[in-house]
């Protein structure tokens, strides 16, 4: 029965300041420097997560960047520390869920993912993770010997972002899309789809989460728009070119702020359309 919401953010400036800056300043790295070449490097034709990545993986096998390991790089994640409010809005709007009496007798569920170009193991060190179903986001691969980070194992385009999405509405966990990426491309009947678009929300910061807030608009779903103070110029192209259905609100989630408050709106929206369905005896 499709009675699951899925509440789908971006990382890096939606929940917390960006994880690569954030690695690179953990070891002494100075950031301009290093975005300026990335995008000298995008000029030239390379794909942005996979410049980035590079990068940190020639700084990695040189020494400048001391975790060589994909461990060593989730013990540094415990260090991040989210925008106010984030570790509390999830078990608060899972509570909220949970003590409304129609969606406990509809059985409405919600549950909390993270779509990220950044690094998934350092995002899986934080305290980010324990509150959110599955993380997708780029990987390293690591020598079978040495134990050593020694290449690319996967990154995560703009587009490819909306790989993961399809995941999500298919009901196909990270665990199966790692072991099977093909199954993502299963034909599968929308009735019989595990989370429709419709109940989607995405929380995105930027022209990256463009393709994702496309998708899920497309489909009948909710977008928000984040900003803060040093993006408010990404902010105004998400709201100019009408990507989200509301925003951009500032990076507060904490109870009785506006991007609090439009969120529970919307998860309330979407489990009343759920106990409906289940009334009028609907798929």
């Amino acid at each position: 029965m499709q009675n699951t919401i899925a509440i789908i953010c971006d990382c890096d400036e939606t929940l917390a300041p960006d994880t690569t800056n954030f690695l690179l300043e953990q070891n002494g790295v100075k950031v301009k420097p290093f975005w300026t070449k990335i995008t000298k490097m995008v000029s030239q034709g390379w794909d942005p997560p996979q410049a980035w990545m590079i990068e940190i993986l020639k700084m990695i096998q040189s020494g400048q960047i001391e975790q060589d390991t994909n461990e060593k790089l989730t013990k540094l994640g415990k260090k991040i520390t989210p925008y106010e409010g984030v570790p509390e809005f999830i078990p608060q709007i899972k509570s909220m869920v949970k003590k409304n009496k129609d969606f406990d007798e509809a059985g409405v569920n919600i549950e909390f993912y993270i779509i990220s170009s950044g690094f998934e193991d350092l995002i899986k060190g934080s305290i980010l993770s324990k509150h959110f179903t599955d993380i997708f986001a780029g990987t390293f691969n690591e020598d079978r010997k040495t134990k050593k980070i020694d290449s690319i194992k996967s990154s995560v385009t703009f587009t490819e972002k909306t790989k993961f999405l399809y995941a999500i509405n298919k009901g196909i966990t990270g665990k199966e899309l790692r072991r099977c990426p093909f199954s993502v491309n299963d034909a599968i009947k929308p009735e019989d789809r595990r989370i429709p678009f419709e109940y989607m929300v995405y929380l995105g910061d930027s022209p990256g989460d463009i393709p994702c807030f496309s998708a899920v608009k497309g489909y009948g779903g909710d977008c928000i728009g984040i900003t803060g103070k040093h993006s408010v110029n990404k902010g105004y192209q998400l709201a100019r070119g009408k990507r989200t259905t509301v925003g951009p609100y500032s990076r507060n989630y904490k109870k009785g702020s506006d991007l609090r408050n439009v969120l529970d709106t919307i998860v309330k929206k979407i489990g009343y359309e759920i106990v409906d369905r289940k009334k009028r005896h609907l798929p």
